[in-house]
Parts: C-alpha cells; structure tokens; sequence
C-alpha cells in the first residue's frame, strides 16, 4: 500500500462487504444479530481505511524489505480483534459473538484480497 488512492475502492467493497454480512447474519441468526454483524462491519471498513492512509504515508511499499509498514496493517487489524473482544464481553447481547466475528471476518477478508489487487 503505497498510496491511498483506492480509498474509494475500499470504501465500496467494505460497504458492500457489510451489508452482505448483515444480510447473511440476519438470516442465520435473526433480527438480533444484524447489529453486531453491521457494526463491526463497519470497524472494519474504518480500520482498513485508516490503515491505508496510515501506510501511505510512511513513504514506503509494504515489501519484505519495508516489514515495518505491514506492522501498521497488522497493527490495525489486530485492534480490530481486541475491540471485538472488548464489545462482546461488555455487551453479549447486541454484539453477539459469531454474528460480530462474521461481521468483521466477512469485510476483513475481501478487504485484504482488493489490497493485493491495489498494489499489483
């Protein structure tokens, strides 16, 4: 991730990401489950995008010789985790474990997929 110019190519695919989530959750799971799935996927379209321009602005490709820029990316996302951790214990009710897991699995995964897309 050398530059954020595909932020509104993650903002799309993380914007269709989570709704497919949610929809999907809603049917596996109930109406009770669209909240979790909606929002974490929504943290993690956030956390990607902010993690773009983060990158971005190191000045360097995330190459085996710069690791430390894919730091930043691994940083974000595992910042993704803990705050699941963190919803889920607090609130197990809105935040339902494996509707919010999916939620955020489900737009973190395509999302790493269109980065590989983006930096070809």
């Amino acid at each position: 991730m050398t530059s954020a110019a595909g932020q509104p190519q993650r903002l799309a695919w993380g914007g269709v990401s989570t709704a497919v989530v949610t929809a999907a959750a809603t049917l596996i799971w109930g109406r009770s489950a669209a909240p979790g799935a909606a929002a974490f996927g929504g943290v993690a379209t956030g956390l990607q995008l902010l993690a773009a321009r983060t990158m971005a602005r190191t000045g360097r490709p995330a190459s085996l010789d710069h690791l430390k820029v894919y730091g930043i990316g691994v940083l974000f996302r595992a910042a993704g985790v803990v705050l699941f951790g963190v919803a889920v214990g607090l609130d197990r009710t809105t935040f339902q474990p494996l509707a919010s897991a999916a939620g955020y699995l489900g737009v973190v995964l395509p999302l790493l997929y269109l980065e590989t897309r983006l930096t070809r």
